[in-house]
């Protein structure tokens, strides 16, 4: 890695009340910080990666393995079920458990039950499940067309998929979507602006278009060959969410979750939800929703999202690549009766890097205005490391510009007891914070954190209603503790220049 200069400004500030006291680290100082924080960072990684199951199980325990057959009856190692689908359908009760074997691989979706814990038993590495249904290099056949350079991959995916992600994450795919003028009609290419309706327009080496509504069939421009040749592996992350949380009293464990075009966890409005010790990664990038009155389709998604509820817990999660958010807990409200109160929510010891929003969460106005019975409550994001915000393959986006590592957007966000304290907020390429509220007394509290962020760059937008920017220049440090309120902040700035966003190849360090 390139030596570059860096100059850090400490804040000493313990107490709301105590003196503060700021220094300036010399060069040899701040790379050293730098260096301790990647190896904090691969520390925690490891943890994550390599973390036991300890789980305490009432009920019965039923085993998947690959080696496994669906006539078996699952209840023991020696005969456990074979597939994801076999377990969505027997009969589950509260208490019991559904663990996967380590090292092993399945595809699809997990449907979760009221009080059932998914997670591994074994030895080895974190169960992998795959939202994608199949490996593209491996399965099926990439077929020339009548255009130079475009194959077509010749099954039928009637799901939306995300993107096509090479070599187990190595890179991914362009989706090209079109983007409609609203008067005349006509459809261009939602990144380079030139006239697209069809495969036959694509152009660029790795954009790909899903007909999804049509033949079902993806295209993909590859200008150096069969993409099967090309590539060890694609994955083909489908319009699903890997894991569907519609009941109360789940917990997800010690899982490896990739490959999902919509979430990799998808919690409903439900209670007491806990998902730990997981790798989730590659998540989002298909089609939530197209409507005529859109210039283009809104697309998912995020790692672990929760719509409402409340006793949500995320602890010691190694999440990366997602093309929305890493974590997220929201809610809107369907009409003037709804109401809903999102309390008890932790993010803990997490890792969180290269997605568009590191923490997202938001609380849109009740229909009626401010209501007693609509707010958040103990919400608590501590001890986390959120890494490179904006510089993962969701700058693909066409709102390049929303990115952030803590992101409300500028919604009603009645909250209480808010802490967001002794995170490490590492390079983002747009805002390092977006947070506000109608009221400025629900506004998060800010404590001990510790930003690294490149010089002149946005820090923030921040305030009551809609944010105010602020710039990461020679004042972010008095812009932290005098209009956030921040105690104890360590602020550090990047003499270099902010990389532009590059959607061909943004997936590597910035």
């Amino acid at each position: 890695m390139k030596f570059v200069k860096y100059a850090l400004i400490i804040s000493a500030v313990a107490l709301q009340l105590c003196a503060c006291k700021s220094e300036v680290m010399n060069y040899q100082q701040t790379d050293a910080y730098l260096s301790r924080l990647n190896r904090k960072t691969e520390a925690l990684k490891n943890k994550i990666l390599n973390a036991s199951s300890d789980i305490h199980v009432k009920g019965k325990i039923y085993y998947v393995s690959a080696e496994g057959n669906d006539a078996w009856n699952g209840e023991s190692p020696d005969k456990p079920f074979r597939t994801i689908d076999k377990i969505n359908v027997i009969s589950l009760h509260s208490g019991d458990a559904v663990l996967f074997r380590r090292g092993d691989l399945f595809r699809g979706g997990i449907t979760a039950r009221q009080g059932v814990t998914y997670s591994a038993y074994g030895k080895g590495e974190k169960p992998k499940i795959y939202g994608s249904p199949c490996d593209a290099a491996k399965e099926g056949k990439w077929i020339e067309t009548d255009v130079p350079n475009v194959y077509m991959y010749d099954r039928e995916l009637p799901k939306d998929v995300g993107t096509l992600v090479f070599n187990h994450g190595e890179s991914c795919a362009f989706k090209v979507m079109m983007r409609r003028d609203l008067k005349t009609g006509r459809t261009t290419h939602i990144e380079t602006g030139e006239p697209f309706s069809s495969y036959r327009d694509l152009k660029r080496d790795m954009d790909f278009y899903h007909d999804y509504t049509g033949t079902k069939r993806i295209y993909l421009c590859s200008t150096k060959g069969n993409p099967s040749d090309r590539f060890a592996s694609i994955e083909l992350p489908e319009r699903k969410h890997i894991i569907y949380v519609y009941a109360d009293s789940v917990s997800v464990d010690n899982l490896c979750l990739k490959y999902g075009g919509a979430h990799g966890v998808g919690i409903g409005k439900h209670n007491h939800i806990t998902v730990t010790n997981c790798e989730i990664g590659w998540i989002g990038g298909s089609v939530q929703y197209d409507k005529p009155e859109q210039a283009s389709p809104v697309r998912y998604g995020n790692g672990i999202e929760l719509w409402g509820g409340h006793d949500y817990k995320v602890d010691h999660c190694y999440i990366y690549q997602v093309y929305d958010a890493g974590i997220t807990h929201q809610y809107v409200p369907n009409d003037a009766r709804d109401t809903t109160f999102m309390t008890d929510v932790s993010y803990t010891n997490n890792v969180i890097e290269r997605c568009t929003y590191s923490l997202e969460y938001f609380l849109a106005l009740p229909a009626e205005g401010d209501s007693a019975l609509f707010f958040m409550d103990r919400i608590t994001a501590k001890n986390n490391i959120f890494r490179y915000s904006g510089f993962g393959w969701g700058t693909q986006r066409p709102n390049k510009g929303s990115g952030a590592h803590v992101k409300s957007w500028d919604h009603y966000n009645k909250a209480f007891h808010f802490v967001i304290e002794n995170n490490v907020f590492d390079r983002a390429r747009y805002d390092m914070l977006h947070i506000s509220a109608t009221k400025a007394e629900w506004l998060p509290k800010l404590r001990k954190n510790t930003y690294i962020q490149y010089e002149n760059a946005a820090l923030c937008k921040y305030g009551a209603k809609k944010g105010n920017p602020y710039v990461y220049d020679k004042n972010a440090l008095q812009t932290l503790e005098h209009v956030l309120g921040e105690q104890g902040a360590k602020v550090y700035f990047l003499n270099m220049p902010l990389p532009a966003p590059n959607p061909l190849n943004d997936y590597s360090h910035p």
